[in-house]
């Protein structure tokens, strides 16, 4: 899982809604060459079909929430997981109970060119933000290399 962190693709955004940090992360990638021109309108569609927001209170109370955000492997030229640190949290729907909304704090924004491995991806995800030790940790960690070294050292 830690080789699909890479240090520049660790981000911190002031965005204050999903399109604007879809839109703003889409073209960092898009310079990267590691999405298609078509990822951020392919995102935030699936992102409205199939919300990523995942609850993190029954872990444990007072941790901050996170998403998942994800799209077909036709909009992606490699495969990566983007973390973005949010300044400001930003509404999701949860996946769980979709009509429900959480203010999220961070994001991990799975990219995938290949047609297998993006469940073993999640359910590795999954596995992370569930340990409420990581989670408290993240919310220590002040720079981008903190976060990625805190990343690839788990």
């Amino acid at each position: 899982m830690e080789k699909l962190y890479q240090k520049d693709l660790i981000f911190s955004s002031n965005a204050t809604t999903q399109q604007e940090v879809f839109t703003e992360i889409s073209s960092m990638l898009l310079e990267k060459g590691i999405v298609k021109e078509s990822f951020k309108d392919a995102i935030i569609e699936r992102e409205s079909n199939y919300p990523t927001g995942l609850d993190l209170s029954p872990v444990a109370e007072g941790l901050p929430n996170v998403a998942i955000p994800h799209t077909d492997t036709e909009h992606c030229d490699a495969k990566a997981v983007v973390f973005i640190k949010l300044t400001n949290p930003i509404p999701f729907n949860n996946m769980i109970a979709p009509d429900n909304e959480l203010n999220v704090n961070y994001l991990f924004m799975i990219i995938n060119n290949e047609k297998t491995n993006q469940t073993n991806v999640l359910s590795e995800l999954m596995a992370f933000m569930t340990d409420v030790d990581n989670i408290k940790t993240l919310e220590t960690l002040e720079t981008n290399e903190d976060i990625y070294n805190f990343l690839t050292n788990k």
